[in-house]
């Protein structure tokens, strides 16, 4: 049984199941055409029926040729034509159609048109030329093959997607595309929100100064002759203690009225241990416990801080700011929208800025939570975006959402400034009861010398008169023994004289008593010659002693009168001089005091640069591509579109846009065909080097890029 009767074919048709792509049996027919596509299978026309393409070709106005005379052409092998070489030479394209291909019963064949691109032309022979040619596989089988799931690496579906933008970008527009960004940004716009100022007549806003004292503030405060201290009672401002206390003043001319007044009660102020400039407050809020510092002055009240906290605030720093970058030509490539194409730079411009993608914030607005610590120690002011990379669905407006403090900047080292003290009046203040004591004390001993010295003096005079009374008692003796001798030896010259009486009455009365009586009256001459010598003796010898007695006291008495008399009066200079000194040491001191350096309260540190010279803020600055990396970006996407990166559908019509579409497949899934293996496996290679597929083949290297616009409905899973 032949093959035609197998099928139920007629007699006598030899193209059947022998017709072969490389095979024209007589009765083919061939188009030559030239056509903007090639076989390096680039850029791919869809034509969605055979028809429209035909119809195409033959709006190319090209001749037709029939061949009657069969040819065999190998596979690979050149096919001859009875065409000249130089009608040959203008085509690129063949059509081969034969209308004796027969249609297999029951659906199992269909008649079927060859395309071929023509690769080289060779003459033969005058009417005779050789056409090399290779099957365009895409245009004679992509309609017979069905693709599945594939996986897109890279393709116009992404921008045709039309949610693309969900999520602010984040469901598709952040996958990693490996492009140049350039070495630089540009700065779109920029935003900010002030929140203190130093820059008399810039702005109103102005800024506040913070005292905090180990010393009450409040009056009374008494003066340098009786200064008033007290201990400061503590607070606990922002809720936490503090044995210190705490003051606000509103503007700097309060601070500034307050170091004047203050200038001569150093005692008090040299308890202040800091001053802190600050952003003011609402003072609707939080000033309610005032005190007035100096009655006689509008500008002499300050503000106790006790038991109060700061309030966190939400500022739209930036409104629609995505809206404020200008895309221009490529306004259809949203993904310029998202990092590291356009970046929101968050900064206080004190060093540490905040890089924040714009696809990670929540809303269409730059909405940011300030934050303030402002009592001692480490005061700061802390800024972040409002629900910063939340996923979508949460609760973005809580206040505390998003990365919250693990993604903030702000102004983290608040200037602090110190006040200057009179030493001085310090130092008399502070020693007025010592001073007082020195004198007190100076006085006593200037009494105390001179009651000593006059002590000395009067104990010195009784000293001499005791002498002088010794002097007269011993005098009084030598006058009383020489008198006793003189007595003693008296009775004893009478005593010898009546013995002399009486032996001469004896002897007269014996003898002759003439001679006896001139004998006696001799012995008792000579008896009271002898009392009268010794007693002139006795005498003088005591008059002698009493005299040297008399002149020795008197020397001793006369030495000491001088010792004690200059004693006295160096006593007396002594003390006076001594009192002359302590006084003028007192003096010194005071009068050194007035060269005491000025003390100082509080300290000097922290960044006060902004502060002085510009402002305190946060400011957001918008930063996009510059001109030539979006340009060379940009080109690239509206060409070749994003980076995919996951598995979709592939449309039956190969478009997603509505002049061109490119596809780059990883994966290709065809899940059915009506070719051989082989083309199937060119069709898969097609996409997976990727491919452009075309809707109008005119259009081909002549649109340009910016009108290909996405067709309605695309959607990514």
């Amino acid at each position: 049984m032949s093959p035609n009767q197998i099928y139920d074919l007629p007699d006598g048709s030899t193209f059947g199941l022998d017709f072969n792509y490389a095979v024209w049996t007589p009765g083919t027919t061939i188009r030559l055409s030239n056509v903007p596509w090639n076989s390096d299978y680039r850029d791919l026309v869809y034509f969605p029926t055979q028809a429209a393409l035909d119809a195409y070709l033959t709006s190319q106005e090209t001749p037709t040729f029939t061949f009657n005379n069969m040819t065999y052409a190998r596979p690979g092998n050149p096919v001859r034509v009875n065409l000249p070489f130089n009608a040959c030479y203008r085509f690129n394209y063949l059509r081969a159609t034969n209308a004796a291909q027969p249609v297999l019963p029951n659906g199992l064949d269909t008649a079927r048109t060859f395309y071929y691109f023509i690769q080289d032309v060779r003459y033969i022979a005058p009417n005779t030329t050789e056409l090399i040619v290779q099957l365009d596989v895409w245009q004679t089988f992509c309609r017979d093959v069905h693709m599945g799931n594939c996986f897109v690496e890279r393709g116009h579906i992404g921008i045709a997607n039309q949610n693309n933008f969900d999520d602010n970008g984040r469901t598709y527009l952040t996958v990693p595309e490996g492009l140049d960004c350039g070495n630089e940004y540009v700065i779109s716009a920029l935003y900010e929100h002030e929140i203190a100022s130093s820059m008399a007549g810039v702005t109103e806003i102005g800024y506040a100064v913070l005292v905090t004292s180990t010393v009450s503030l409040q009056p009374p405060y008494g003066d340098m002759t009786a200064p008033v201290l007290v201990t400061a009672n503590g607070s606990n401002f922002e809720f936490l203690p503090n044995g210190c206390e705490m003051y606000y003043f509103v503007h700097p001319k309060d601070f500034y009225h307050f170091i004047s007044y203050m200038a001569d009660k150093p005692w008090i102020t040299q308890g202040i241990v800091s001053i802190t400039a600050i952003p003011p407050f609402a003072t609707s809020e939080m000033l309610n416990d005032p005190f007035v510092f100096d009655p006689s002055s509008p500008d002499g009240t300050a503000y106790i801080l006790n038991g109060w906290k700061p309030p966190d605030q939400s500022i739209t720093l930036a409104p629609n700011f995505r809206n404020v970058v200008a895309l221009g030509r490529y306004a259809l490539l949203k993904k310029f929208l998202t990092y590291p194409y356009t970046l929101v730079e968050l900064t206080s411009f004190s060093g540490n800025p905040i890089i924040l993608k714009p696809e990670c914030i929540p809303n269409s607005d730059l909405s940011v939570l300030q934050m303030m610590h402002l009592a001692p120690p480490s005061p700061r002011i802390a800024f972040m975006c409002l629900g910063y990379n939340m996923a979508k669905g949460y609760d973005v407006t809580n206040t505390y959402s998003g990365e919250f403090l693990d993604m903030a900047t702000g102004i983290f080292d608040l200037p602090t400034f110190s006040i200057v003290n009179n030493g001085y009046i310090s130092y008399m203040a502070s020693n007025r009861n010592g001073i007082a004591y020195q004198h007190t004390a100076a006085d006593w001993s200037q009494q105390k010398a001179i009651q000593g010295t006059t002590l000395g003096y009067n104990n010195t005079s009784a000293g001499l008169n005791l002498q002088q009374d010794i002097a007269a008692l011993d005098q009084q003796k030598i006058t009383q023994s020489s008198q006793l001798a003189m007595d003693i030896q008296r009775q004893r010259a009478m005593l010898g004289a009546a013995n002399g009486i009486v032996s001469m009455a004896a002897g007269a009365a014996s003898t002759d008593p003439i001679k006896n009586a001139i004998g006696g009256a001799v012995d008792v001459g000579n008896a009271m010659a002898r009392y009268a010598i010794e007693s002139g003796q006795t005498a003088g010898q005591a008059a002698i002693d009493a005299g040297q007695t008399q002149q020795r006291v008197g020397a001793n008495v006369a030495a000491g009168k001088q010792v004690r008399d200059s004693n006295y009066n160096y006593g007396n200079f002594a003390a006076q001089g001594d009192y002359q000194t302590a006084i003028a040491a007192i003096n010194a001191k005071v009068q050194d005091a007035k060269m005491i350096q000025p003390t100082t309260s509080g300290q000097v540190g922290g960044d006060a640069f902004n502060l002085a010279v510009y402002k305190w803020g946060i400011f957001a600055r918008l930063k996009t591509l510059q001109p030539a990396a979006m340009a060379l970006i940009g080109e690239f996407w509206l060409r070749y579109g994003y980076a995919i990166n996951r598995f979709t559908v592939m449309p039956s019509t190969y478009q997603v846009m509505d002049t061109f579409t490119y596809w780059k497949l990883r994966e290709t899934y065809i899940t059915s065909s009506t070719c051989p293996e082989s083309f199937r496996q060119t069709i898969r290679g097609i996409f997976e080097k990727g491919v452009t597929v075309w809707n109008d083949p005119t259009k081909i290297g002549t649109v340009d890029l910016a009108t290909n616009q996405p067709l309605p409905g695309v959607t990514l899973p």
